[in-house]
């Protein structure tokens, strides 16, 4: 869909030096198709709020990278990383003592998760630096297709295990709404602002995701969820209120 997209509307998008063409490569199937594998094998294993702390450390993670790199960390946006990690700590309720009695096989998951997650983004902003946004969707999701495909033949799946029909327009709102456009506004985000800063901002996931199921599911939202709501939101305010200027983050 990508491709045809593209070859219609941008098709100067898909030119790509062939040298390049390994770096974009690893980029999906390593970034693309392995954040997602290692997530799920996470939350398999652990409560989703434990598993969803360990992958928004990532932030910090690049923060320290940075600086490692020798570019300049404003003390503002290591306040607006360890906010947005606490905020997202208590909005996803991990606060529970109910969650103390961890499956430690899905740690190793769960911090490999993370890992990926800032090679993500860190690999976006290199390829974005000299691609169009466009390009990097094309070519990232089609190499995780195809390595998804030799791993998993689509033959081989499981098809029949599915008791109901497939909802289409359900399945097609989790491929345009929770897939398509996430990952194309992210590349965007990381196109115009540094990777840290855009990681940083992901963290009102869980925000959105919580509010969500209180508007929809009609969820209680218990207070220590609401505060660290509001903590991610200042965290992000925080980390936005910096311009970022050359040799810093």
């Amino acid at each position: 869909m990508f491709f045809i997209a593209v070859a219609v509307f941008r098709r100067s998008d898909l030119r790509v030096d062939r040298r390049d063409l390994p770096l974009i490569s690893f980029f999906g199937v390593f970034a693309l198709a392995g954040v997602q594998w290692a997530y799920y094998e996470s939350i398999q294993r652990l409560p989703l709020g434990v598993a969803l702390v360990i992958q928004y450390t990532g932030p910090l993670v690049m923060l320290a990278y940075a600086r490692w790199r020798g570019l300049r960390v404003g003390g503002r946006l290591w306040l607006a990383g360890a906010l947005t990690l606490a905020g997202s700590f208590l909005v996803v309720g991990a606060y529970d003592a109910d969650l103390l009695s961890l499956n430690l096989a899905g740690i190793p998951y769960a911090v490999l998760s993370m890992v990926i997650f800032v090679v993500y983004f860190l690999l976006a902003e290199r390829i974005l630096a000299r691609y169009a946004v466009w390009t990097l969707l094309v070519y990232g999701f089609g190499s995780a297709l195809v390595a998804w495909t030799i791993v998993r033949p689509i033959w081989l799946l499981p098809w029949t295990v599915v008791a109901e029909p497939v909802n289409t327009a359900l399945l097609a709102g989790v491929i345009v709404f929770g897939t398509t456009l996430p990952f194309a506004l992210i590349f965007l985000s990381v196109s115009l602002i540094p990777a840290a800063r855009t990681g940083l901002t992901s963290t009102a996931e869980p925000v959105v995701a919580v509010v969500a199921a209180w508007l929809l599911l009609s969820e209680m939202l218990a207070v220590p969820q609401l505060i660290g709501g509001a903590v991610v939101l200042v965290g992000i305010a925080v980390a936005q209120s910096l311009r970022p200027s050359a040799g810093s983050v």
